[in-house]
């Protein structure tokens, strides 16, 4: 049972995250009676719907959460990113139990334990986790007795019982959530005249030949916007600037720490230092000499003429004997040395399958090699390779295609005995290699041509910004957060300095990053405190960089001012300016073909236009125009039309009218438009609570 035999494998680690996960849960209520001591206010981490989330209770959900996936990914530590969706999947959880579950307990949708129990013993509506963790390896089927299996053994079993836990309440809480949009779906219904309606829209065609006029035909200084007008389709589109959250402007300037001279020169010196070692270092030693020596690891790969971007070393490295290195020589932010390893002459790809047998115990390498020597010789002996590969093969992924890994190059991501041993076979023939992962029967089954390659390796000694470097890059920076406090100090200061003011818009509490600043999340945490975003930040260290930022703007949930969106409601006045400017040019309209010919430009053709359509192809997402082409009779020639894009003047070449709907339709079509509206209600439904439930997110102070 692959669940059952994956968690005794790293009992160590289970212990560790499960004795954690318990001992949260313990604590809890005595954190959360501390809450009052210290002030329930400073761990308020955010209000839903009027139940208030508790920083310290929180963390536990949380704490708990990194146990069960360490568990079920096999790691020991988590990167940054997966905590961060560990809470932002804690955060959702949170705000699903106190809005639509709670609508739904309250409507009496409840999940008993029979429900759960049928479930997992059908397969049916099971969470990925449930499904994935037992799953038989040898049919990549769900099997209900490897779960059953696993319950009982948690009725003993703290471990199995915390990791079952876990996995059965997403199991209830995502059943529930069914129920209750079942429910709701239920009494959902299209009516026949809906049917026919959308029936008509679809089969009511026009083909048209139409002529379009790009906004961009007229420079915006060509026309002019009036403050009424600018007033106007703020009013006209006024949802379109209504913010469900609060959001702000930073603007910031980057201190690049770049390498000095000097630094080069050091980094030069080191390089030179390593190369005799690499000169005399036998073929076996390069490997482990490079990796000591370099600041990246040796990498395994045997090249061509023309994979060196260098001409001068690609020439090098075909020209000379094995032992010769070329360099030092720039290659990006390092200082290089190339080693020939050795010439061979091997294919660029070969197609390969393979049998694999592993063992975990050391002991046991002579047995699985003898039985790899066996089914070797019974592939010999003229038994169907795919055929043994199929049903002793331990590598499950290829063993149900027959053990076929298809075609692999030097690049392909496989360890390098396998790879080499790979490419070391002719074509046609066996072999049994040995890695870290068993001992592997391969069969090559076709090569490409065989050309000359040349083994490399590559010392490389980072040019890396020394720390009187990084220093001097420090002191530029906090002089100047420490000098310009202020936001008008700031780009006062960053124009006389020649320093680009870069800007990160509409940023919200929960923005991860901003685009182009890797671990920036301090960044956006300090904008939304109340009184750090108040004047210029201090100095933020970010990788090779350091950063001074201001807060330039902040947007209140609810609707923007005109002043605050100026720039999108000038656009749409200023379009809407030219569209008038465009239309008066054409003036009037008697066919395509007069206003192509007055306005110098090419009629177009499209067919089959219906009122169901996104979009016209070569046209676009233009609502008015499909309407428009879908209301004309046989040859009758439009006004013109103000689209998002452009002027329009269409033309109808051909008139289908709607067909009459067959009693066969109705059907599927209803079907279909339930199945529509269930599936846009699910989404819908959801959005309406939450937007009626009051949330209030205040996890930035804390995250």
């Amino acid at each position: 049972m692959a669940a059952l035999s994956s968690i005794r494998s790293r009992g160590k680690l289970i212990a560790i995250c499960v004795g954690g996960a318990l001992l949260a849960f313990v604590l809890g209520d005595f954190i959360s009676s501390g809450a009052t001591i210290f002030g329930a206010a400073q761990t308020k981490m955010g209000e839903i719907d009027g139940n208030s989330i508790d920083y310290m209770q929180f963390q536990q959900q949380v704490e708990a959460r990194e146990a069960f996936v360490k568990l079920a990914s096999n790691r020991s530590t988590l990167d940054a990113a997966t905590s961060d969706d560990i809470r932002e999947y804690c955060w959702q959880q949170a705000v699903r139990q106190n809005t639509i579950l709670k609508n739904a307990e309250n409507q009496g949708v409840i999940v008993t334990d029979a429900e759960i129990a049928n479930l997992i013993q059908t397969g049916t509506d099971l969470t990925p986790n449930i499904r994935q963790s037992f799953t038989d390896p040898q049919t990549g089927a769900y099997n209900p007795a490897y779960a059953s299996e696993f319950i009982r053994q948690g009725s003993d079993n703290g471990t199995y019982r915390f990791l079952w836990q876990t996995m059965e309440d997403e199991l209830r809480e995502n059943r529930q959530l069914v129920k209750y949009l079942n429910m709701i779906n239920a009494g959902l219904y299209v009516t026949t005249a809906e049917v026919e309606r959308e029936f008509a829209q679809r089969t009511q065609l026009a083909d048209i030949k139409y002529v379009s006029i790009p906004y961009s035909d007229i420079k915006d200084e060509e026309v002019s916007v009036t403050d009424d007008k600018l007033q106007r389709f703020y009013k006209e589109n006024v949802k379109r600037y209504e913010s469900t959250t609060e959001t702000r402007d930073l603007s910031y300037v980057v201190f690049d720490i770049i390498p000095t001279q000097k630094d080069s020169a050091s980094a030069l010196d080191i390089a030179n230092s390593i190369k005799g070692g690499l000169e005399s270092a036998s073929k076996a030693e390069v490997p482990s000499y490079i990796d000591s020596k370099s600041d990246v690891p040796y990498v395994d790969y045997h090249y061509s003429r023309g994979d060196f971007d260098n001409p001068a070393l690609d020439e090098a490295v075909f020209a000379e004997e094995p032992g010769y290195v070329y360099g030092p020589y720039v290659d990006g932010e390092f200082y290089s040395l190339a080693r020939v390893i050795e010439r061979v002459v091997r294919p660029d790809s070969v197609e390969v399958s393979h049998l694999l047998l592993t063992f975990n115990n050391p002991a046991d390498s002579l047995t699985v090699k003898a039985k790899a020597d066996s089914l070797l010789g019974v592939y010999n002996s003229g038994i169907n390779f795919g055929a043994l590969a199929y049903q002793f093969s331990q590598d499950n992924g290829s063993a149900a295609d027959s053990g076929k890994l298809g075609w692999i190059t030097e690049r392909t991501p496989f360890i390098s005995e396998f790879k080499n041993a790979c490419f070391a076979t002719a074509k046609g023939k066996t072999n049994i290699v040995k890695t870290a992962y068993g001992y592997h029967i391969i069969k090559v089954t076709n090569t490409t041509s065989p050309k000359q390659k040349v083994s490399v390796g590559i010392a490389s000694v980072d040019i890396r910004p020394s720390n009187q470097t990084r220093q001097t890059a420090y002191s530029a920076a906090s002089e100047f957060a420490g000098r310009n406090r202020t936001r008008q100090q700031f780009e006062q200061a960053a124009k006389e300095q020649n320093l680009v003011a870069r800007v990160a818009p509409r940023l919200t509490s929960n923005t991860a990053q901003i685009p182009g600043i890797e671990n920036s999340r301090e960044i956006i945490r300090d904008a939304f405190n109340e009184d750090k975003s108040k004047e210029v930040s201090g100095v933020y260290e970010m990788g090779d960089r350091f950063i001074v930022s201001v807060v330039t703007g902040i947007h209140p949930a609810g609707v923007q001012k005109l002043a605050e969106v100026k720039n999108e409601v000038t656009r749409l006045a200023t379009n809407d300016a030219k569209g008038d400017a465009i239309i008066s040019k054409i003036g009037s309209v008697s066919s395509v073909d007069e206003v192509a010919g007055k306005m110098g430009k090419s009629v177009q053709e499209a067919s089959s236009v219906h009122l169901d359509m996104i979009q016209i192809p070569g046209i676009g997402f233009e609502p008015k125009v499909i309407a428009t082409a879908s209301s004309l009779q046989q040859g009758q020639v439009s006004a013109p039309v103000k689209g998002e894009n452009g002027v329009y003047v269409l033309q109808n070449t051909s008139f289908t009218p709607a067909q009459a709907i067959q009693p066969l339709n109705v059907t599927t079509d209803r079907r279909m438009m339930e199945a529509d509206l269930a599936n846009r209600a699910s989404y819908q439904v959801y959005q309406a609570i939450l937007d009626k439930a009051k949330i209030t997110d205040l996890r930035v102070k804390f995250f």
